[in-house]
């Protein structure tokens, strides 16, 4: 019992972590931006963005995939603990399910910076090939919904 309650105290904190990154907005904004996602409709970013991108947060490795049309899904793999939300490439930022939007620059061709409140680097991502370890984390967060779906019906 005792390491169920461990468990899911740790999802917790990763949770809040992936929320912290998810809420990051550009140098120029403050606070936290959040959005109505249903209203945003993906808007097809340039192609420089689109494909995989990853880099280090929250003790672990968070991937953004960005999609031909605009749509995006992101994944934070803390073994074990993981994380995906979907979103949207709209207004040069990134919109996730949860209602975070993402503001970043690039730098170069091969990475963008994502920044939090008050305008401070988070992380940077570089650009990544399909790997393996971007479908592991995918196939990982699955496996920790159907986990908190069971923990929460007993």
């Amino acid at each position: 019992m005792r390491f169920k309650r461990a468990e899911a105290a740790l999802m917790l904190l990763l949770a809040v972590a992936l929320s912290s990154a998810a809420g990051c907005t550009s140098p120029k904004a403050s606070g936290l931006s959040l959005v109505d996602y249903a209203s945003v409709s993906a808007t097809p970013p340039p192609e420089d963005l689109t494909g995989l991108w990853a880099g280090p947060h929250a003790g672990g490795t968070f991937f953004v995939e960005i999609f031909d049309d605009g749509g995006l899904r992101t994944c934070l793999s803390a073994p074990p603990y993981y994380q995906a939300l979907d979103g949207k490439y709209s207004d040069e930022a990134l919109h996730l399910e949860d209602g975070a939007r993402i503001e970043f620059e690039t730098r170069g061709a091969h990475h963008i910076t994502i920044y939090s409140p008050p305008g401070k680097p988070v992380t940077t991502l570089a650009r990544s090939a399909l790997s393996v370890s971007a479908e592991k984390c995918l196939a990982g967060a699955a496996d920790v919904q159907r986990k908190v779906a069971h923990w929460a019906s007993h």
